[in-house]
């Protein structure tokens, strides 16, 4: 895959509002069509769907990568460094939203073909909380006694509700969300 430039991407994110029920399983002439890029010019950067799903993807995984990033490396304690980072993962899934209600289905089909997006997911995720958590359960912040379970628990909270929420009438609202799960998963590592 080459890297299309921004105008493109710009285009291709937005028609990706159009994929919903589709687990991003959609062809070049469907993204054709919903974004308005020529069949021809989406198919000089992308060889075929696999690749189209793996730009999405990647597109989605990247965006989470520098949110998690800049959250981690934010002053404060470890409590208000995750909650920083609750909060942006949120705003970044309220951000995309047709993304994230189809990156679980597109992360299942992306695994079986054995992605390296599939990887990159772990890696965007898990490995930043890890590090977070591990630091705080040594300096005593965190009551964290499985750091692998705490993750897929946090990642379950703010994943499953926004996801909830994106798919509701009302729609997601980052920060009523963020400020109702961060007592709850901050409140509830906490070793005080």
């Amino acid at each position: 895959m080459k890297k299309p430039p921004d105008d493109i991407v710009a285009k291709l994110i937005e028609a990706s509002h159009q994929f919903t029920g589709t687990g991003l399983d959609v062809s070049i002439d469907d993204v054709a069509r919903a974004s308005g890029v020529p069949r021809a010019t989406l198919y000089y950067y992308f060889s075929g769907k696999d690749d189209m799903l793996n730009f999405y993807l990647s597109h989605k995984l990247d965006s989470m990568s520098v949110v998690m990033e800049k959250a981690l490396a934010s002053e404060g304690t470890v409590r208000d460094r995750l909650a920083i980072c609750i909060r942006a993962v949120l705003t970044a899934m309220a951000e995309q939203p047709a993304l994230c209600i189809e990156l679980p289905e597109a992360l299942k089909r992306a695994r079986a073909n054995y992605s390296e997006v599939a990887l990159k997911a772990d890696a965007t995720m898990r490995q930043p909380m890890k590090e977070l958590l591990i630091e705080g359960k040594a300096n005593g912040e965190l009551a964290v006694p499985d750091v692998d379970l705490t993750i897929d628990a946090i990642q379950g909270a703010v994943s499953q509700t926004a996801m909830m929420r994106l798919m509701s009438p009302e729609g997601l609202d980052p920060d009523a969300v963020a400020d109702a799960l961060i007592p709850m998963i901050v409140g509830g590592l906490s070793s005080d």
